[in-house]
């Protein structure tokens, strides 16, 4: 059976992207704070870990997924 439902389907081409860019943000922040705090730039360390947090919330958080057996 045909459809003639034209509306455009809402949901995106890659479900995991916000995952990976979530997970990307905050590799690289824990990376660029230790880095900086090696050599002992800890202002800096301060406002990359500080900045690489906010991303992180603001692009969702982390998510856990639990399955629990009855």
């Amino acid at each position: 059976m045909t459809t003639i439902d034209r509306t455009p389907n809402d949901l995106p081409r890659h479900p995991n992207l916000l995952v990976w860019v979530t997970t990307l943000t905050a590799l690289v922040s824990i990376v660029a704070v230790v880095v900086l705090a090696l050599t002992h730039n800890t202002e800096a360390a301060t406002a990359v870990g500080a900045i690489g947090g906010a991303a992180v919330t603001a692009l969702g958080g982390s998510w856990a997924n639990l399955r629990t057996r009855p």
